[in-house]
Formats: C-alpha cells, sequence, structure tokens
C-alpha cells in the first residue's frame, strides 16, 4: 500500500478527480506509478526473463494474484518499449474481467505493430483503496514481429456476432505485482456483467433443435357459381271476356222452354 499520491481523499469519484489533476500536472499513469515505486521500475517481476511470443489474438490477458481481472477501480496504461498502446481511466470498468478467485481474466486490445523483433511490454495500474492506493507494475519481454489489431465494435442489427473463428495463440496472462503490502481484495467488490452470447439467434419461426416445424394447412374454401337469376314469365294474354250476346241467349232459350212446357 502506497499513500494517496495527491491527496484526493477517500471515496467519492477518485478516478475523476485523478485524471483532472494528471491533466493539470501533465502526468501520465506511469510517471505517477513509477514516482512512488522510486527504484522498482518493474515491480516484482523480471525484466530480463524468458521472451514470450506477440499473442496472435492482440490482447494482453490481466489475472489478478487471487484470481479474477482488474478487482479495484483505478487508471492503468500499457506501453511497448516507451510508446503508449493503451490507457484507460477506471480499467475494472472498461475491461472487465472475473471476481476474485475465479479465472476469468480482463483481456485489453493492443496493437503490437511497434514491436519487430524483440520489445518489452510494460502494464501499469493504479488501485484506488480509499485513503490509500496499491501500484503494480509488470514488464513482460517479448519477441516477434506485432501486426496492427483494430479494435471493431460490430453495431446490433438482431444477428449476435459469433467469435472468430480463427485458431488463437495461448496468450500470456500477466500476473498482478503489488510493490506495497496488499489488502485484503474482497474489499472493493467485482461487478461483473454477462459475457455477449455468440449463437446466432435463429430466425423466428424456425426449430433449434433439428425437427421440421409443423405445417399448417388451411382449407381454400369451395368457390360457389352464383345462379343466374331467372327470368320472370311473361305475363299470360287474358282471354277476351264473351259478348253479351253469347252468353245469355242459350239459357234464355232453356228457361223459356221450361216455361212453355209446365203450361
Amino acid at each position: 500500500m502506497v499513500d494517496n499520491y495527491w491527496d484526493i481523499g477517500s471515496g467519492g469519484d477518485q478516478v475523476g478527480k485523478f485524471k483532472r489533476m494528471a491533466k493539470e500536472k501533465g502526468m501520465s499513469v506511469k510517471d505517477v506509478v513509477l514516482d512512488m515505486v522510486k527504484d522498482k521500475k518493474c515491480g516484482n517481476t523480471l525484466e530480463n526473463g524468458t521472451p514470450q511470443p506477440i499473442p496472435s489474438d492482440g490482447k494482453v490477458k490481466w489475472l489478478g494474484n487471487g484470481g479474477g481481472g482488474f478487482t479495484h477501480t483505478g487508471p492503468c496504461e500499457i506501453y511497448i518499449d516507451d510508446k503508449m498502446v493503451l490507457h484507460g481511466d477506471d480499467c475494472e470498468d472498461e475491461f472487465q474481467g472475473g471476481d476474485v478467485g475465479s479465472k476469468k481474466t480482463s483481456d485489453m486490445p493492443v496493437d503490437f505493430s511497434s514491436c519487430n523483433g524483440k520489445c518489452t511490454l510494460t502494464i501499469y495500474w493504479l488501485a484506488f483503496q480509499n485513503a490509500q492506493w496499491q501500484t503494480y507494475v509488470n514488464c513482460v519481454p517479448l519477441e516477434g514481429k506485432g501486426g496492427s489489431t483494430p479494435t471493431t465494435q460490430g453495431s446490433s442489427t438482431g444477428t449476435e456476432s459469433s467469435k472468430d473463428s480463427s485458431t488463437e495463440q495461448q496468450t500470456p496472462k500477466t500476473q498482478g505485482s503489488s510493490t506495497g503490502n496488499e489488502s485484503s481484495k474482497d474489499s472493493t467488490e467485482q461487478k461483473t456483467t454477462g459475457a455477449p452470447s455468440t449463437d446466432t439467434k435463429s430466425a423466428e419461426g424456425s426449430s433449434t433443435g433439428g425437427q421440421t416445424p409443423e405445417t399448417h394447412t388451411v382449407e381454400t374454401p369451395e368457390a360457389s357459381t352464383p345462379e343466374a337469376p331467372s327470368t320472370p314469365a311473361a305475363p299470360s294474354t287474358p282471354e277476351a271476356p264473351a259478348t253479351e250476346d253469347t252468353k245469355c241467349k242459350a239459357p234464355a232459350r232453356r228457361l223459356r222452354k221450361k216455361l212453355g212446357l209446365s203450361q
């Protein structure tokens, strides 16, 4: 543990206060850490250790002494030799890893193109512990030729992106090395968020279990042919009425004949 470098107090927005003070004084995280650790410019790591291959996936992976990734609030920086290749104002939040005791690392994308042949990667991290801080410095010798690894954030279009299918070389994990007496790692609880799923969402309606979806048949109603309207029958021609003479003569004669016989 080391004393609060700028006496910015405990609690509150220490990240914001450090950022403002660093800007006012023109100092980087590296400058502050090296001033605090004095002659331990690589902490408890070996600057001339066995060189490691440059990670093919372009990532530096941080694993704390007690497991997990960055487990305290605070800024970090990564350098390849004297070139800064990464800066974070709050690396616990920006590069989230697992809780203390887990094996989930904090992964940081780094451009290794400035490393040709041999170089040294150094990470500096300030862990804010309220009134006191922890300083971490790790040096890792590298060899090989690095390539540029741009970081791209794809926008969501309804289908989540899948993981890169290329074969990844095992990235050497950087173990946290504090230059002071470490406090209990569980003093600050790690905030974790679930990692995004890499499964491609299937289109709606398709089966994800390999089964053929049922086909629903809709019966088509029979087409009915409307009957042609019937043509009304032509009105019948009424019979011409009989003339009065025709209707009355015969009965009259019969009547007179009957009357004549009875006399």
